[in-house]
């Protein structure tokens, strides 16, 4: 049964452009200080894989999310809440290539309106071509129905062992990761990752311009470290700054939105998650 559960998860990897899985994640992100006054952002979540008998492998990603903004001093501080589901599904063709596609539901909203009127849903396509080992690519699509209208972005990947302690992984516009394995214990690194959100807003709220949604972009960029306090348990520390994160309010669509913020600013971020990897230990 071991045996069988480690084969699965080496399977599931293909599907994540990375190095590792970490089956379960908490993390607390902080951006103290300029425009918002506070932005906060706590998320927790797991992966559940199953690889059927043609090696076909099936990844539930449920995700829960809490955000905190506030504008400026004194304003009441506005609370968003997310539930977002990735499921996904690798199929293998041959030993270079493998078709993902993946089926994201999601309820983005102020907590009261959350599940009423905070639907929405994604979807994802991307082939995965191997060259050779220690190197795979990865180019496809990401589409989500957004509340200020349709978001649809081109996507590519790589996976690449540099060597046998350096590795360069990641989904973009979603994420870049390079990681430097120095020691059994420490991992250090780089972070670069993308994204645009949206949440319903409640007319009740604290709204008075009858806004309907709140969208944010943020470009984040950050040097990490890695610290495992067992070979599974990972304690992750990161430091960068949020370029040209902007936070919009709207009504019905994109056309309509008017900036609540538009600035940059740096932020910190710490996560503590049950890993698996994938790759040889170089030490």
């Amino acid at each position: 049964m071991r045996s069988l559960f480690i084969v699965l998860l080496l399977c599931t990897v293909s599907a994540q452009a990375q190095p590792y899985l970490d089956l379960g994640q908490l993390s607390y992100h902080t951006s103290p200080g300029g425009d918002p006054k506070k932005f906060e952002h706590l998320r927790a979540q797991v992966n559940l894989p199953k690889i059927f008998k043609d090696s076909s492998v099936l990844v539930i990603n449920p995700i829960w999310e809490e955000r905190w903004m506030q504008m400026a001093e004194g304003d009441p501080r506005i609370h968003l809440r997310g539930m977002i589901t990735w499921i996904t599904f690798t199929k293998r063709f041959s030993r270079k290539w493998e078709l993902l596609t993946a089926v994201i539901p999601r309820w983005n909203g102020e907590p009261s309106v959350q599940f009423s009127e905070g639907f929405q849903a994604g979807i994802a396509l991307a082939a995965i071509y191997k060259p050779r080992p220690g190197l795979s690519y990865r180019l496809g699509f990401y589409y989500n129905k957004e509340f200020f209208g349709n978001f649809f972005v081109p996507v590519w990947g790589i996976d690449w062992k540099i060597n046998k302690r350096q590795r360069l992984f990641g989904m973009l516009p979603g994420f870049f990761t390079y990681e430097n394995r120095i020691s059994p214990k420490f991992s250090w690194g780089g972070n670069f990752r993308t994204f645009t959100n949206s949440y319903k807003l409640a007319t009740d709220g604290w709204n008075s311009n009858n806004s309907r949604f709140i969208r944010i972009d943020d470009n984040q960029i950050g040097a990490y470290l890695d610290y495992y306090l067992t070979p599974r348990v990972v304690f992750n520390l990161e430091g960068g700054y949020s370029l040209f994160r902007k936070v919009r309010s709207g009504v019905n669509s994109k056309s309509d939105m008017v900036y609540m913020s538009n600035n940059s600013a740096p932020y910190i971020r710490a996560v503590l998650q049950y890993r698996l990897r994938f790759d040889k230990s170089p030490f």
